[in-house]
């Protein structure tokens, strides 16, 4: 039985709070007991690099100054993202099981300790890394954030656009205008790669409805389609590409709907492949 599942049983549960406080004394646990032949002062610098705070390099006692850069971790998220950083800035060069045994030990902890405490968090990996966003709706995500990615492995400038604009949603950006746009530019890279068209993403939408028309969408419905991407254009290029305006709130939303659109090309071309190879 889980911790968490145990405190439940005795109707203490766990808010968002008392999850954080938690995972943070994990970590920090962990980072104390980090011998130095794991993680050297070369690790502690290039993590530390990372996350953009400074270092004490006469102190020599790489894990707790880990320690410290945790406890001072603010919020689920930021602590989290600290962790992965410290993850990602682990090197193992060619050839070095030892380290390699180790870095696989840090991302055990990390995914056990998530959950554990039912920390609901989605792990992406792409040539960078490995980085988290938050979950929402668990169906949403699997059909509209992770298998989008995994989808796109034939189309790499989307495959990468898509991956650095969940990163940066994932990563709480303070500019929530260059977070949409990211997600636009993912879904021009894929339209551009698909349709094999060097067009701007307003101008590959009459591709899209006769491609929509091509596969029997009915009128009705390919229609409905049409606004929506016309509405997210024209939503990206008045609040994100051309000007500074979009909010944190409407993200998931964009993120969700770059995600939909991708899937139902990609279904829909799926599904035509299909009739074909039985029509041989």
């Amino acid at each position: 039985m889980k911790w968490a599942d145990y405190r439940e049983r005795l109707g203490l549960g766990f808010d968002d709070k008392s999850k954080f406080e938690a995972l943070r004394n994990k970590f920090c646990n962990f980072a104390s007991n980090i011998g130095y032949a794991n993680y050297s002062l070369n690790d502690c610098c290039e993590y530390f690099t990372l996350v953009g705070e400074a270092w004490d390099p006469y102190n020599r006692s790489s894990s707790l100054q880990l320690k410290k850069s945790f406890q001072l971790s603010e919020s689920m998220e930021d602590l989290i993202s600290k962790y992965i950083a410290f993850y990602n800035s682990y090197k193992v060069e060619k050839y070095d099981k030892l380290r390699e045994d180790y870095k696989k030990y840090i991302w055990n902890f990390f995914d056990k300790s998530l959950k554990d405490l039912k920390i609901p968090y989605e792990l992406i990996s792409d040539e960078d890394g490995l980085f988290i966003f938050p979950k929402g709706v668990p169906e949403f995500d699997e059909s509209l954030v992770s298998k989008p990615l995994s989808w796109l492995k034939k189309y790499p400038q989307a495959e990468k656009a898509w991956s650095g604009a969940l990163r940066d949603y994932s990563e709480k950006s303070d500019n929530p205008s260059q977070v949409a746009d990211g997600f636009r530019k993912a879904l021009e890279a894929f339209f551009q790669e698909f349709f094999e068209l060097d067009k701007s993403l307003e101008n590959i939408l009459p591709d899209y409805c006769t491609y929509l028309k091509n596969c029997g969408i009915p009128a009705e419905i390919s229609d409905n389609f049409r606004k929506i991407l016309d509405a997210y254009t024209k939503f990206n290029n008045n609040y994100a590409k051309h000007h500074d305006r979009a909010t944190s709130n409407v993200l998931e939303y964009i993120m969700y709907a770059t995600g939909n659109i991708i899937r139902l090309v990609i279904t829909l071309k799926g599904s035509d492949e299909s009739k074909q190879q039985a029509a041989i």
